[in-house]
């Protein structure tokens, strides 16, 4: 590891720097905010939450369970679908409270991965060139050739893919002994390979009907697999953004050992994100990441990290960037309510205030 060396700095550059650490923009510039996500939203008739989350700071909803483009493990009779948003005002609530909604499917493509197992031919998966693959693949554009005009004239800001194994995934990340989604297929990598050229084949479909549409794909864990199957839509022409996992946590780990209670491998939420592009290189900037935070399990009714740690959290996404602020995404794991906050074992001393003024404070929600 290099030591650090002291250099003299003069008056205004220390000045400067000790602003800039604390969030503070010099000059007359207003302070910089964040694009605030939210994992999951209210898809109730008439959503009763969106003014609530317009309150806390809330900028943009991931809605689903939708019935979109890809098999997802969500019963049928719960996906809906634009016209089903639309009647049910649901859509004018989120339009009348100023917040942009994405359409979201998941897992993609995991559970097209574990149902499309071939088992009288184990060596056949949703990655080779098989005619049964081919017209899976064929299937899903034509559902996005079908479904995706609507969803962009019905005004959402783009689409969202949960691209985490929930399913396939047994232990083995190599995938030589148990494959699964994105490990097990070497011979797929590559721009030769199927994990690229389904991607391209999917993003194509995407361009045609929604041209250099905005696609955030969630999890970001960096596999070679994954990369490639991102990489795809990029090259047909998307407006590809990484929705990260791995920038979760924050602080020392005061709250818990699990990786997400703490800095990931001590990198900052800026430094976390510079690090992920190197595993995604066609990402040029930050201004394409999108830092999952996780400050509360609302599962376990437990917050992962104190609120000061929350703060640098936001304060790092939305000042450490020269280029501009990294939005993030928040992962609630469990109901997201106003009763829900209350209801959580807060360190002493803190509250679910704490946390919802570091959320307004940071939020583009509030700019003037």
């Amino acid at each position: 590891m290099r030591r650090a060396t002291c250099h003299p700095v003069s008056l205004v550059g220390l000045c400067a720097a000790v602003c800039a650490s604390a969030g503070a923009v010099p000059g007359d510039a207003p302070p910089r905010r964040v694009e605030v996500h939210l994992f999951g939203a209210d898809l109730r008739a008439g959503a009763p939450l969106a003014g609530w989350y317009r309150d806390i700071g809330i900028t943009d909803v991931w809605l689903y369970t939708l019935k979109g483009a890809f098999p997802q493990d969500q019963r049928p009779e719960t996906q809906q679908t634009v016209q089903d948003l639309e009647q049910a005002g649901t859509l004018d609530a989120y339009r009348g409270n100023a917040l942009r909604c994405w359409w979201f499917e998941r897992p993609v493509p995991d559970y097209a991965y574990e149902i499309t197992k071939h088992p009288d031919a184990p060596e056949r998966r949703l990655w080779d060139n098989a005619p049964e693959t081919d017209a899976f693949w064929d299937e899903v554009c034509g559902k996005v050739a079908a479904v995706y005009p609507g969803v962009r004239a019905a005004g959402f800001a783009g689409l969202v893919y949960d691209n985490e194994a929930y399913y396939s995934f047994r232990g083995d990340e190599s995938g030589r002994e148990k494959p699964w989604v994105w490990g097990g297929h070497e011979e797929e990598y590559g721009p030769e390979g199927n994990y690229f050229k389904r991607g391209k084949q999917v993003g194509a479909a995407i361009h045609a009907v929604w041209p250099r549409a905005k696609v955030i794909h969630v999890y970001a864990f960096g596999y070679p697999g994954e990369r490639w199957w991102y990489q795809g839509f990029q090259d047909a022409g998307l407006d590809v953004h990484l929705g990260l996992e791995h920038t979760y946590g924050a602080g020392p780990a005061d709250a818990g050992e699990a990786w997400y209670q703490s800095w990931w491998k001590g990198r900052t939420t800026k430094a976390t994100c510079d690090w992920k592009r190197t595993l995604f290189p066609f990402i040029k900037d930050n201004q394409h990441v999108m830092a999952g935070l996780f400050p509360i399990d609302f599962g376990a009714r437990k917050p992962n990290y104190l609120a000061r740690h929350f703060r640098e959290q936001l304060a790092g996404a939305a000042n450490d960037d020269p280029a501009g602020p990294i939005a993030v995404w928040l992962w609630p794991q469990g109901a997201f309510s106003p009763q829900a906050w209350q209801t959580v074992d807060y360190a002493d001393g803190e509250s679910a205030s704490d946390y919802l003024e570091v959320l307004r404070e940071f939020s583009q929600a509030f700019a003037k």
